[in-house]
């Protein structure tokens, strides 16, 4: 038998990302090529892995379910082997690669600075960002990151490889116009809304990308909520809808945690209301085998120890608008 890791690493890719098609960014391989590599591992196996359709979604057959598996541990140890390598006989290049979504990353970028320092061992910091929690999961799951900060929806399917820490609960706000009157504000939260406002912000709204876990939560908040309102803009990121917020041109919804970074020409535009119906659960992640090495385990002790103490110390100081309640249920909707 004459397996290559290169066609581990091209199985896992494929059902970390859940097609070929999509895997093709990841392992930076073309589809037919892909295809090829596939073809001729299961050639190798003498047993077909994946099931292929019409869908684009793969299906794994049970034999795909044991390889994959294999994958996953085969890579994890070798690239635990690989760092433990550096800390023991190449300090100087130990390095760390951390990745986050737009909306986390202030929040992390000085931080893991200066816990990368704070080791003593980590030689080279990179950052990779990703636009979705989703992309950032892969990229730990197939080893190009080392840690990330996501939604905890997003590594479902791989937590028996990853060491998780709870991080914060994320509430998602309404972010309207600082000059949207508050008497229609208020209609529109005690749902008696029933006309079109004269307030033309009320009446566009801006939709967020729909690989977000919680763009559905979102755009059926609006059909019941604002049901004259129109997805009249569309943006990648959360910052991109807070600024046409601020610009006095529609309405949004955004995680709570973002807020707190905006400039304050921005933030002084805005007003947010906490609806209490959503939250996202952030959480850091690593792979499991990387926790064995004394600088990696540091790194995210220290990462994942300031970052709660700082997220509940701005829960109970915060700003929050007086019509709204706080939340109180830990975690509605992952």
């Amino acid at each position: 038998m004459n397996l290559t890791i290169k066609q581990l690493q091209i199985l896992q890719a494929v059902v970390v990302a859940g097609s070929i098609s999509q895997a093709t960014r990841s392992v930076g391989l073309s589809q037919p090529t892909l295809s090829q590599h596939l073809a001729k591992l299961e050639e190798e196996l003498g047993t077909q892995l994946i099931v292929r359709g019409k869908s684009t979604a793969i299906r794994l057959t049970a034999a795909g379910e044991f390889w994959f598996r294999i994958a996953n541990d085969v890579l994890g140890d070798l690239g635990g082997a690989f760092e433990q390598h550096k800390v023991l006989f190449d300090d100087k290049n130990l390095s760390l690669r951390f990745g986050t979504t737009p909306s986390l990353r202030s929040h992390f970028t000085e931080l893991t600075a200066r816990a990368a320092l704070d080791t003593g061992q980590i030689s080279r910091v990179e950052y990779i960002w990703g636009a979705t929690s989703d992309e950032v999961a892969e990229m730990v799951s197939t080893h190009r990151l080392n840690c990330g900060v996501v939604s905890a929806s997003s590594i479902e399917g791989s937590r028996s490889s990853l060491h998780v820490e709870n991080l914060w609960c994320d509430r998602l706000v309404w972010l309207v116009p600082a000059d949207a009157p508050d008497d229609a504000v208020g209609r529109i939260l005690a749902g008696a809304q029933f006309k079109t406002p004269k307030f033309e912000a009320l009446t566009r709204y801006v939709k967020v990308n729909s690989a977000l876990t919680w763009s559905a939560w979102s755009d059926d908040w609006y059909r019941h909520r604002l049901p004259f309102a129109s997805p009249f803009f569309t943006c990648m990121s959360h910052q991109a809808s807070v600024d046409l917020v601020a610009a006095g041109l529609a309405t949004c919804h955004a995680p709570i945690s973002l807020l707190h970074n905006l400039p304050p020409q921005i933030r002084s535009r805005v007003k947010y209301f906490d609806l209490g119906e959503y939250a996202r659960e952030i959480v850091l992640i690593m792979p499991r085998h990387l926790l064995s090495l004394r600088p990696f385990k540091m790194f995210c002790d220290t990462v994942s120890d300031y970052t709660r103490r700082m997220m509940m110390k701005e829960d109970t100081t915060g700003n929050r608008s007086p019509a709204q309640p706080p939340m109180t249920e830990a975690c509605l909707i992952d």
